[in-house]
């Protein structure tokens, strides 16, 4: 097992951020769709950490030994509820740390006082749809984003 932190964001991490997503763009626009394009800009995507940061949104970085080897964010939360959206590097994938970074998410939400969280996942991503079965989360229907097919699925964070 993988020693992992999950690390509030901050915008000192918007460089090594930047050159995360950047190694990592053509696997995350095929397994979790793309970002717009005023993202792929250093000066953009600091204000958007900026942005997020001050908002108090509930935003983390993967680590290990200081290295960003992906991102958990909770977002959207609204009485009790939240979204949760992840992505792991893809020389990261098949070690279970998907796996590890959502159950670390998971107590991060209990502790913020969320007592459920939703998750979307493309139809062609049979490994992330694995991901949160393994820790309790279950399928609730489909979904779009934009012109991309989801499955929904949901975990109750009062379950053992």
């Amino acid at each position: 097992m993988v020693d992992l932190e999950l690390a509030p964001l901050s915008v000192a991490d918007a460089p090594g951020l930047f050159a995360f997503e950047v190694k990592n763009r053509t696997w995350f626009e095929e397994n979790v769709g793309p970002r717009p394009d005023t993202y792929w800009d250093l000066a953009t995507l600091t204000e958007i950490v900026r942005e997020q940061v001050q908002a108090g949104e509930l935003m983390f970085l993967l680590k290990s030994g200081g290295k960003i080897l992906g991102r958990v964010n909770l977002t959207a939360a609204d009485n009790g509820m939240a979204q949760l959206g992840y992505r792991i590097g893809q020389s990261h994938t098949g070690q279970g740390i998907a796996t590890q970074a959502v159950a670390m998410a998971l107590q991060k939400a209990v502790d913020q006082g969320l007592w459920a969280l939703e998750a979307r996942v493309l139809l062609n991503n049979p490994a992330s749809k694995r991901v949160l079965e393994k820790v309790g989360f279950y399928r609730t229907g489909h979904d779009s984003i934009g012109d991309l097919e989801c499955e929904t699925f949901r975990r109750d964070l009062d379950q053992d």
